[in-house]
């Protein structure tokens, strides 16, 4: 599996200066899971085969952006962000916390036609 996040970077991006044992192993948890979702989703992409992480920046940072939102869904109780939208309904997470990031994924996973 490709190391597209760590939980630590994880932790950078949201802040967390001095994260405690259960901050650092839920990033880890956060960061697991979507290193599997994209290798998921990059699967069989013959251009990142084997997976570099180094070598698509593009795809590190949205890997860190899809994670920051997975750690955060905990705060999120019953799928609630805690905000309204104009009509002051509330606002829920999406049900795929890769979604926020699948047109950036799409762009290397679609195997074009030569």
């Amino acid at each position: 599996m490709a190391e597209w996040v760590t939980g630590a970077a994880i932790l950078a991006a949201l802040g967390v200066a001095t994260p405690d044992a259960t901050d650092s192993a839920w990033a880890d948890a956060c960061a697991a899971a979507v290193n599997a979702g994209i290798d998921a989703r990059m699967a069989g992409v013959p251009v990142i085969d084997p997976p570099d992480p180094g070598a698509y920046p593009e795809l590190t940072w949205a890997a860190t952006i899809a994670g920051a939102e997975a750690y955060k869904r905990r705060e999120a109780v019953y799928g609630l962000t805690g905000y309204v939208d104009l009509e002051g309904a509330a606002i829920r997470v999406a049900r795929d916390y890769l979604e926020g990031i699948a047109p950036i994924i799409a762009r290397y996973a679609t195997v074009g036609i030569a």
